[in-house]
């Protein structure tokens, strides 16, 4: 079993995992991301909702967002989160 973090973005606002959950692999992990993802958006308007799935060194695996989306790679991970840095950036610097 390997212990992978599961942290919530939602409208700008993010609540990290600090305890985490065991999976047997990578596929399981990711595949309960999207369960997540898809349970919260059911509850609202959590069309914006997306589940970063990290394993135990932290390494992002993979964004899951709610509905039929597919999964993003781990480039397209890695541009999101970065574009997401810069607009909490300049929204911090605005005011």
């Amino acid at each position: 079993m390997q212990t992978y973090f599961y942290d919530i973005h939602w409208d700008r606002e993010t609540l990290v995992d600090d305890e985490g959950t065991s999976h047997f692999d990578d596929g399981s992990a990711i595949y309960y991301a999207r369960v997540v993802a898809s349970r919260i958006a059911r509850c609202g308007k959590g069309e914006r909702v997306r589940v970063h799935v990290r394993d135990a060194r932290g390494r992002l695996l993979s964004i899951q967002c709610p509905g039929p989306l597919s999964a993003l790679s781990e480039r397209q991970a890695q541009i999101r989160s970065i574009v997401e840095r810069d607009a909490a950036r300049q929204e911090t610097a605005a005011g």
